[in-house]
């Protein structure tokens, strides 16, 4: 399967003990994505590896 996206980064204001003006990026992915990598409520886990300007997302 290969599909592009256009996607927006979300930032959140970061609470607690965050320094001011602090922010919380996060990205939503589709959840087609998630199911074709097999990645469910129960078996989450990933690893995340960030190499030459790219973010690469494997189901651990």
């Amino acid at each position: 399967m290969e599909e592009t996206r256009d996607l927006k980064v979300m930032f959140n204001k970061s609470g607690g003990t965050a320094g001011k003006g602090a922010y919380s990026p996060k990205i939503s992915l589709p959840k087609v994505w998630l199911d074709e990598m097999g990645i469910t409520l129960e078996d989450r886990d990933v690893n995340v590896t960030f190499k030459n300007k790219k973010i690469i997302i494997e189901k651990k």
